[in-house]
């Protein structure tokens, strides 16, 4: 993948996580939803409505980013969020989930 579509990516990513991003980031800290191996996030154990409300929210606004970058670089929108998992792994704060290539959770 070229410096552009990494580039692209990245900025798609960090539009995803808009007015969201402390109850995000409040429940990543806490354990309650981490990064599926998706590119998306996932509920890690125990759900209420807020968490799938949240989920939803953020996973939408994922997709619709990587639709759009996809789009722009004409690749796979599967490409993308792949590419997406990797990197959202990478950035985890210690105690944080994430899934592994086996579905697991596990914490970083």
């Amino acid at each position: 993948m070229n410096m552009l579509k990494k580039t692209l990516l990245l900025l798609g990513i960090l539009v995803t996580l808009p007015a969201l991003a402390i109850s995000l980031d409040e429940a990543k800290g806490q354990g309650l939803i981490g990064e599926a191996n998706s590119g998306y996030i996932a509920i890690v154990e125990t759900s209420s409505p807020e968490l799938v409300k949240l989920v939803k929210q953020v996973n939408t606004k994922r997709k619709s980013a990587y639709a759009q970058i996809a789009k722009r670089n004409n690749i796979d929108i599967a490409q993308v969020a792949a590419r997406a998992a990797e990197k959202l792994e990478q950035r985890l704060s210690p105690g944080e989930f994430y899934q592994d290539n086996l579905g697991r959770w596990v914490q970083k």
